[in-house]
């Protein structure tokens, strides 16, 4: 191509995605449909590189930020992760974080937080919950469709191929595949679709329409044979016909029933797969078990540095580099006690607000059943990403008054006038799990 078709081609680049992100500033709910379309369809290996590789998602919730950023009420958990985002830098400063994890703490744990935080505020629960809702049941439809094909047509997205090669081959089981969608790993859908079964369950829908929607879900779940992921989707099932208002008596007991007939169906079976699985399944769960010797390397403060050459007892330290599947040990090992404990607060400020004031959101009800994947998985591809915007949204959603679009119940009077919140309102990495 000529000098000059690259010029125009440039030109013409930058024209489309200013001409794109000037409509995007003006549709905040389009936006939001925009980003959560990408987060569940593209890989991570899809992106641009500008001196570090960037992620589709990436790039793109860093222009919406910007396009949509605004005022909002300064919460807790909002100084928690300020307080998270000041500590690396200056580490960083200080040559006590590498370059990689200052990157990945703004871009990918800070950033989506921030973002949820953001446009809940424009576009409200319904909205949320509307559109993470389907496109989990959509993904999810696709993840049974690439089970009984045995073919993943995500993984022929071309894009930067060091994560390509390392994300993109499929994962057996028992001599089952192993569903992963766009995430690049079984256990990373697993997770979302975990986390959306309670948006699933609170979005605006018909019983019908929900039951459909979550055995769907819960299916895929299932095909992951992932077992953090089913143990955090039976989690948010049980949460959300508990505490979340918006759950109609009639679904409450038709999901209990459904879900109570599911785990005698299916455990069964699923105990038959991880037996056949043997020495690939049980190594996996003793690896996880393993890594708390990692533990005597983490600083106070800063990065642990130089532990892939130790020895402790008589486990090589080494071994842990390609893989350190829990989200709190993979964190300290980044930057310390002290950073990490901030960053954790944020998420368990989300929690506690939600409880203090009585509003258990869908949000707030897929951090709490995620807990126990923490410490199976890191914040691997976008299930990571996806996690910290819903901790975003579990914080603003606390903080929204009753004024603004609150949950109503199935059983509620549809006749009964509802408040409208109008477009523009309140303006004013990781290594390769197992």
């Amino acid at each position: 191509m000529s000098n000059g078709m690259l010029v125009i081609a440039a030109l013409t680049a930058c024209l489309t995605a200013g001409l794109a992100a000037t409509f995007l500033s003006r549709a905040p709910r389009l936006s939001f449909a925009v980003w959560i379309l990408a987060a569940f369809l593209l890989p991570v290996w899809v992106g641009l590189n500008v001196g570090f590789f960037m992620s589709a998602i990436t790039l793109l919730t860093l222009g919406l930020v910007v396009l949509h950023s605004g005022r909002f009420r300064l919460a807790g958990p909002d100084v928690f992760m300020l307080l998270f985002v000041g500590m690396i830098a200056l580490l960083f400063a200080a040559k006590q974080v590498e370059l990689t994890y200052l990157v990945s703490g703004l871009l990918e744990l800070a950033l989506p937080y921030f973002w949820g935080r953001i446009i809940y505020e424009r576009v409200g629960s319904r909205t949320v919950a509307a559109w993470i809702a389907g496109a989990a049941v959509g993904v999810a439809f696709l993840a049974i469709i690439e089970f009984l094909t045995g073919s993943n047509f995500f993984v022929l997205i071309p894009g930067y191929e060091p994560l390509r090669a390392t994300w993109a081959p499929l994962q057996p089981r028992a001599g089952f595949l192993r569903v992963e969608g766009a995430f690049g790993h079984s256990i990373a859908l697993g997770g979302v679709l975990a986390m959306s079964a309670a948006f699933v369950l609170a979005a605006q829908m018909r019983a019908w329409a929900k039951i459909v929607g979550l055995s769907v879900v819960g299916i895929a779940v299932v095909l992951t044979f992932s077992r953090i992921g089913i143990i955090t989707f039976v989690l948010s099932v049980v949460l959300s016909i508990l505490v979340l208002r918006s759950v109609g008596t009639t679904t409450r007991w038709l999901v209990a029933g459904l879900l109570t007939v599911g785990l005698l169906v299916l455990v069964p079976f699923l105990d038959t797969v991880f037996l056949d699985a043997g020495g690939e399944a049980g190594g996996s769960a003793d690896y996880r078990g393993s890594l708390t010797v990692l533990l005597s390397q983490v600083h106070l403060i800063g990065g642990a540095t130089g532990w892939e050459d130790l020895v402790v007892g008589d486990v090589y330290l080494g071994s842990f580099t390609a893989s350190t599947d829990n989200a709190f040990i993979s964190v300290l090992l980044r930057y310390g006690y002290l950073p990490t404990a901030a960053l954790f607060a944020a998420l368990a400020g989300a929690v506690i607000f939600a409880i203090r004031t009585q509003r258990m959101s869908p949000a707030a009800v897929a951090i709490v059943a995620q807990l126990p994947g923490l410490f199976a998985v890191a914040f691997i591809t976008q299930y990571g990403v996806l996690l910290w915007f819903v901790v975003g949204v579990a914080v603003a959603g606390s903080l929204t008054s009753s004024t603004k679009e609150a949950d109503v119940p199935e059983t509620a009077d549809r006749s009964r006038e509802e408040i409208m919140i109008m477009d523009g309102a309140g303006f004013g990495s990781s290594s390769r799990g197992r």
